[in-house]
């Protein structure tokens, strides 16, 4: 019988245990998380067989998946480093970011510990336990970052989580942080300053950002995420994101200009860029 820790009960580690348990409900689930409401609202719906504190769950894991911040991950992964683990087991996590966390794994792959990196591209501006589903990862992209996995640790893995229906896809951590950065951390980054920005130039209007229909809803929905998650993630993804920030405010500047200038070729034909790009994601 497979026995598997997830450290991080929130919207994503929840959504694997319920993916997991849907895939083969004989799978022994530990969790680990600080916070209460979300361990419990597991326990309850039996989501998770029991509730555990991260070393003691490590040590009797045949499978250890870090959910939680990136900041923490790379923090458990040296409590990791310092513990006796079983013999086979495999370490993974979820994090937004790959290159600081590969790095962090060579304590554990220089003990003889098997870690491979991990991370489904979904997720939800929700938060917490309750929020998660068996169906976050449906037709997601899983980018898994091999390191010292053996091909039965892959397969085993990818076997537990059948039922989310992913579309695997293997990359080094370099490739995988300029494109999450491009797709899902600079967004998230224009979404926050957005949102920040127009709650300023709002703030002595009566009605304000009560006005707010589906254009800026949808636009800045993303800016309602966990602050302390992105956080970890802008900091452990700073340079790439600072790079894709930049070439983000020159688009910026070019429309900007064009805009003042009253230059109707160049605004339409941005636009017209912008739309033929994003229809094409729905194709």
């Amino acid at each position: 019988m497979t026995t598997v820790l997830i450290s991080g009960l929130g919207l994503i580690g929840s959504s694997i245990a319920r993916i997991i348990k849907d895939g083969d409900a004989a799978v022994t689930i530990l969790g680990s998380d600080p916070d209460d409401e979300n361990a419990d609202f597991l326990l309850e719906h039996q989501m998770i067989d029991s509730r555990v504190a991260f070393t003691d769950g490590a040590k009797n894991a045949d499978v250890i998946i870090l959910a939680g911040p990136v900041s923490v991950i790379l923090d458990q992964i040296g409590e990791l480093s310092q513990l006796s683990l079983k013999d086979g087991v495999l370490v993974t996590d979820v994090g937004s970011t790959k290159q600081a966390i590969m790095t962090a794994a060579t304590r554990l792959t220089q003990k003889g510990v098997a870690f491979m990196g991990g991370h489904p591209m979904a997720g939800s501006h929700l938060t917490g336990s309750q929020n998660g589903t068996v169906n976050l990862f449906k037709n997601a992209k899983y980018f898994l970052v091999t390191g010292s996995q053996t091909e039965r640790q892959l397969r085993d893995f990818q076997k537990l989580l059948k039922s989310a229906n992913v579309d695997w896809i293997t990359t080094s951590a370099q490739t995988h942080d300029k494109l999450v950065s491009e797709l899902s951390h600079v967004p998230h980054a224009v979404a926050a300053a957005l949102v920040n920005s127009i709650a300023e130039g709002l703030a002595d209007d009566p009605v304000g950002l009560k006005a707010a229909a589906g254009g800026f809803k949808s636009t800045t929905r993303i800016a309602a995420s966990d602050p302390q998650m992105w956080t970890a993630i802008m900091m452990s993804n700073s340079e790439v994101i600072s790079s894709e920030l930049a070439s983000f405010q020159q688009q910026l500047s070019q429309l900007e200009q064009a805009i003042k200038s009253q230059d109707e070729a160049a605004i339409y034909a941005t636009f017209a860029k912008a739309q033929k790009t994003r229809q094409s994601l729905d194709d």
